[in-house]
This record gives structure tokens, C-alpha cells and sequence, in this order.
């Protein structure tokens, strides 16, 4: 018994497990670890507000757009950033604004005024796009009354003609 326990058998078999549990979470869950690490590198490459602090980061498979939410298709990677205390939400969109452009092209729009949760401050949602990847900057958690506020970035693959 003493002889399966040595790390040299141990390390690799829990590795295999680990590697198999991955492959399994995969096709269970629809996720395309191609598009994730992608999505993944394009966060990277966009970088954050300077000393803003990451707080959540997820990634999810989407089917499509239903007709009334602007919501991407395939995988979509979001990260969540706490900004500086005491910055607002026009200082993050014209960072990121003066950051990406001209490489990527941007459609800045705003929210509806008063929506719920929110004050009645209007918040940003800027769609960028390249030929190939897209990325949403959103900052309706900087006006929501939320503990902390936060702003999003969210990178997907471009379908099609946009974002």
C-alpha cells in the first residue's frame, strides 16, 4: 500500500483526474477552452483602469440575442473591476476610449435614466470591435447602489458583421 502512495504515482494521477474533471466540465457546460483563453488574452492586451482592483470574472456560453437584450453569441469572458474611490464613470469610458482607439472602433451608448436599483444617473455601455474580437465596457455598477462600485469588460469573438 505504502508503495501507491509515493509522490512520483501520486502527482500524475491526480493530474490525469484533474485533466479529465477539465474535459468533462467542458462538454458538460459548452464552454470552448479556445474561446475562453482568447477572450482571456484580448483582457489582458485591454488592461484596467490604473488601480482598479479585480473582483469577479467568469466566462459563459451564450446561444444568441433574444430580441429585446443586446446579449453576444458564444463565449463571452467578463471581468469585474472596483475602481478608485471617488471615480466616476465618464473618467473609466474616456480612458478606455483614448486606450483602444483607433485600433478598435467604438459605439458608445447610454442607459435609461431611473432604471431599478439605480439612481437616476444614467450609466455607459461602449460595444469596441476589431475584425475578429469584440469587448463590452459597461458601468451600470457604478451607479446601481451596490456595496462597491464596479465597472465590467467583457471580450468575445466576433459573428459576423458586429458585435
Amino acid at each position: 500500500m505504502r508503495r501507491l502512495l509515493r509522490p512520483a504515482i501520486v502527482i500524475p494521477a491526480v493530474a490525469v483526474v484533474l485533466f479529465g474533471a477539465g474535459i468533462v466540465y467542458a462538454v458538460t457546460t459548452g464552454l470552448d477552452s479556445g474561446a475562453v483563453d482568447e477572450n482571456e488574452q484580448v483582457l489582458a492586451e485591454v488592461g484596467v483602469y490604473p488601480s482598479s482592483k479585480e473582483v469577479g470574472r467568469n466566462s459563459e456560453t451564450f446561444a444568441g440575442a433574444e430580441a429585446a437584450l443586446p446579449v453576444p453569441k458564444g463565449v463571452v469572458t467578463t471581468a469585474a473591476y472596483a475602481p478608485p474611490e471617488g471615480t466616476d464613470q465618464l473618467e473609466i469610458v474616456n480612458y478606455f476610449l483614448s486606450r483602444l482607439r483607433p485600433d478598435w472602433s467604438a459605439e458608445v451608448e447610454r442607459s435609461l435614466a431611473g432604471a431599478p436599483g439605480t439612481t437616476t444617473e444614467r450609466s455607459y455601455r461602449v460595444t469596441f470591435s476589431t475584425a475578429d474580437q469584440c469587448l463590452i465596457l459597461g458601468t451600470a455598477g457604478m451607479v446601481a447602489d451596490l456595496a462597491q462600485p464596479v465597472y465590467t469588460l467583457s471580450a468575445y469573438g466576433r459573428e459576423g458583421d458586429s458585435c
